[in-house]
């Protein structure tokens, strides 16, 4: 499941654990393909047992985080462990990646 969070609830989302944050934007059928993609990967091996969370922020409705990250394309993928990034990825991302960037 990915959870929809706003600006405000960016930081407290990443703050700990391992979290995967999806920026994307309504209509976009590359953003909805990787939502498809993430659902998948949180039921694969790589991903069992890890504890990741997965959180989803519109860039349009977003910008104070958006203009902070510097996200220009979308999807755009950034993978956080206890609130440092650990991973950055725009377009697509396979399974292969994500497997790598939460290992």
């Amino acid at each position: 499941m990915i959870t929809e969070i706003q600006d405000t609830e960016f930081e407290a989302s990443i703050a700990s654990g391992l979290n995967m944050v999806l920026f994307y934007k309504d209509k976009c059928p590359f953003c909805n393909a990787m939502k498809k993609i993430l659902i998948k990967f949180s039921g694969r091996p790589a991903a069992a047992g890890k504890g990741i969370r997965y959180f989803q922020i519109n860039r349009e409705t977003n910008p104070q985080t958006t203009e902070a990250l510097g996200v220009t394309g979308i999807p755009s993928l950034f993978i956080y462990r206890d609130g440092e990034k650990i991973a950055e990825k725009s377009g697509d991302v396979t399974y292969r990646q994500l497997d790598k960037m939460v290992a």
